[in-house]
C-alpha cells in the first residue's frame, strides 16, 4: 500500500570522506559587486592517505579512477546541541587537479564556470531583435547545459537588443547578457 522510493543510487566508486580522513578543506567564494567579474568558487580538501589507498603506483588506486570534471558536492555538517549533525550542501563543484604522496591526497575542485570556456560561435546580428533571456537561453543550450542546470530571471524576456554576442567563451557571453540586462551572474549550492 505505500510506494518504494529509492533515496540513493551509485555506480561504480563513491568516495565520502569525513572528519576522521579530512585533515584541512578551504572554500573560497568571490564575486564581483559591479558584474566586473564572473563568480568563483574554488575548494581544496587534503586527505590523510596513510593506508596509501590512494598512491599512484597502487593498482587498485582510487586516485586511478579520478577524472578532471567530475562532479564533487561538498556537504558542511553543523552539530547540535541533542548530538545530531545537520548537513547542508555547500557546492557543487568539478575536479580540477589531484596529487597524492605516502601520507596525503590533495584535491581541488572549481565551480561550473570555470569549464565553460569553449568558444560561442553562434552570435549574430538581429534586426528584428532577441531578448536577453532568448540569448542566455542560446549560450546555455550551445555550451550543453540542460534547462535543469540554470535559471534565467524572467525580467530579461523585457529587454531586447539587436546586437551579436562576440566569439568569446560561453562564460564571458554570459557575463556580457549579465550585464547588458544590469544583472547579477550567480552560482548557487546546486
Amino acid at each position: 500500500e505505500t510506494r518504494f522510493r529509492l533515496e540513493q543510487f551509485t555506480c561504480g566508486i563513491g568516495l565520502e570522506f569525513d572528519d576522521n580522513k579530512i585533515i584541512s578543506a578551504k572554500l573560497s567564494s568571490t564575486i564581483s559587486p559591479i558584474a566586473e567579474n564572473l563568480p568563483t568558487i574554488d575548494f581544496t580538501v587534503t586527505i590523510e592517505n596513510m593506508d596509501k589507498y590512494y598512491n599512484v603506483d597502487k593498482e587498485d588506486s582510487a586516485i586511478n579512477y579520478v577524472e578532471t570534471g567530475q562532479e564533487l558536492k561538498v556537504y558542511w555538517g553543523y552539530g547540535l546541541d541533542d548530538g545530531t549533525i545537520e548537513w547542508f550542501k555547500g557546492a557543487t563543484l568539478y575536479m580540477q587537479e589531484w596529487s597524492a604522496d605516502d601520507t596525503t591526497a590533495k584535491f581541488s575542485a572549481v565551480d561550473k564556470f570555470e569549464y565553460m570556456d569553449d568558444e560561442y560561435k553562434r552570435g549574430e546580428y538581429r534586426p528584428e531583435g532577441i531578448s536577453l533571456y532568448d540569448l542566455a537561453v542560446d549560450v546555455f543550450e550551445d555550451a550543453n547545459i540542460s534547462e535543469d542546470g540554470y535559471w534565467i530571471d524572467p525580467y530579461l524576456k523585457n529587454i531586447t537588443v539587436q546586437n551579436p554576442l562576440p566569439a568569446v567563451s560561453h562564460k564571458q557571453c554570459l557575463q556580457l547578457i549579465a550585464n547588458a540586462g544590469r544583472s547579477v551572474l550567480m552560482q548557487n549550492a546546486d
